[in-house]
């Protein structure tokens, strides 16, 4: 008892050094699991970090494998273009078209037919480019139709060297009754009739082309829609061939 009172605050420090001991060991156990935390966290960033950029330089390096191949690819697709375009130029230089193409067709009937090369060479040779042309010529005359059989239903040319005449389908008013006057967005027959009384009739749409040697001239003729009820021939002759 008489210890206690004597020595009141020993059994206090010591109990204060003793709690001060376990708060620093505490704070040690405590700093050297964050330490440890810290390092394993770093190390893991680490590898993290490691993992990135050998994934990124992987994806790197298929872009640039991606790029070549497109890079490779473009030029194959512009080389093509070069060359479907180079053999479309040569296609259309070689195979005819238009009228080589009919002139073509029509040679290769003939042979066909049995006419013998040298002969049809002959031919060809011997045409030569018009000559001695006049100047066109446009006359008018009025279209027959199954209503109008009136006048001047005919013109010369050349002279009278050929006569052409035409018939067409009478044109419709309103009310449904057939004018006198043909209808030009219908077929129409025209007939060329040469000096000696050969003729050819044309039957179709309007604008006609038609030529036809007579004696020593070739003429053309162009047959057009003209003024109601009339018709547009226009012409010009030339040396025949």
């Amino acid at each position: 008892m008489n210890f206690i009172l004597q020595d009141p605050g020993g059994r206090y420090q010591r109990r204060a050094a003793a709690a001060r001991r376990r708060f620093i060991l505490l704070v040690c156990l405590v700093g050297f699991f964050c330490f440890i935390a810290y390092r394993m966290g770093a190390a893991n960033m680490r590898d993290e970090e490691a993992a990135y950029k050998q994934q990124a330089a992987a994806l790197q390096a298929q872009k640039d494998d991606l790029e070549q191949k497109i890079t490779a690819l473009r030029s194959t697709v512009q080389s093509t273009q070069v060359r479907y375009q180079q053999l479309q130029a040569q296609y259309q230089q070689d195979v005819p078209s238009g009228v080589f193409k009919q002139m073509t067709d029509a040679v290769k009937q003939q042979l066909d037919d049995g006419i013998k090369p040298e002969r049809l060479l002959y031919v060809i040779q011997s045409v030569h480019p018009p000559r001695g042309c006049t100047d066109p010529v446009t006359k008018r005359f009025v279209m027959q139709t199954p209503v109008y059989k009136g006048p001047h239903g005919n013109v010369s040319f050349g002279k009278g060297a050929v006569t052409i005449t035409g018939e067409g389908v009478p044109s419709v008013n309103p009310s449904g009754r057939e004018d006198a006057w043909y209808d030009p967005g219908k077929p129409v027959t025209v007939t060329f009739t040469a000096a000696g009384g050969k003729s050819a009739t044309r039957h179709g749409l309007l604008p006609i082309e038609y030529s036809v040697v007579v004696g020593k001239k070739e003429y053309r003729f162009t047959v057009a829609a003209g003024e109601r009820s009339f018709i547009r021939v226009t012409s010009d002759s030339c040396d025949a061939p």
